[in-house]
């Protein structure tokens, strides 16, 4: 089997079952990745965006996102966590559930992903990437209507494009998170104007 195909998931089930801890440090998880660069972390951070969660678990999930789509649009090779969220950690348990809900989803995808348009993945296009990505988790932060699920919705598009080496997955993400951000936008300002001309 491709590479590809089976990397997606396979980082963190390792990481799950060769741990006995009830905690299982973040620090470790990122350098599990080292090997797979951006893709499997933007990919686990927008699982946490799309999924229906109250205000601000959204906003707040966003966050590591920005950090790590700044450091591809710069240049990075493997996302690096930054020393002040060296020593946080995460439940074992929650790393469990993400990939026994992901994982249905991800090998449905998968099937249809294949490398192509290699152009994408290069050095340049990457920085590229990594901006939209930016834009697009930084836009999950504003409290704004629709903001969350399509924009979110992108980057995981996106994700599955780089694990896979998918260029035509990438541009896709990007054509998904800019048709959210552009639908999101829409209706805020319809919404003010309505809200304004209510109130004259």
């Amino acid at each position: 089997m491709d590479q590809y195909k089976v990397i997606t998931t396979q980082v963190i089930e390792d990481m799950v079952n060769s741990s006995s801890a009830d905690r299982i440090p973040v620090r470790d998880l990122v350098q599990a990745m080292d090997s797979v660069g951006f893709g499997l972390v933007m990919m686990i951070f927008a699982f946490g965006i799309i999924i229906p969660t109250p205000p601000p678990f959204p906003s707040i999930i966003s966050i590591p996102l920005v950090v790590f789509a700044l450091q591809m649009s710069v240049g990075y090779k493997a996302p690096k966590l930054p020393k002040k969220f060296s020593k946080l950690t995460v439940k074992r348990s929650v790393l469990a559930a993400l990939v026994n809900r992901s994982s249905p989803y991800i090998r449905k995808v998968e099937r249809i992903l294949r490398p192509r348009l290699l152009f994408m993945t290069s050095n340049l296009a990457e920085r590229i990437i990594g901006f939209f990505v930016l834009l697009f988790s930084s836009f999950v932060l504003m409290p704004m209507p629709l903001s969350n699920f399509i924009p979110g919705l992108g980057v995981l598009i996106i994700s599955f494009g780089l694990l896979s080496k998918d260029g035509l997955a990438v541009i896709l993400g990007i054509l998904v998170g800019t048709f959210g951000m552009a639908l999101s936008i829409t209706a805020f300002t319809l919404g003010v104007e309505f809200l304004a001309r209510f109130l004259h």
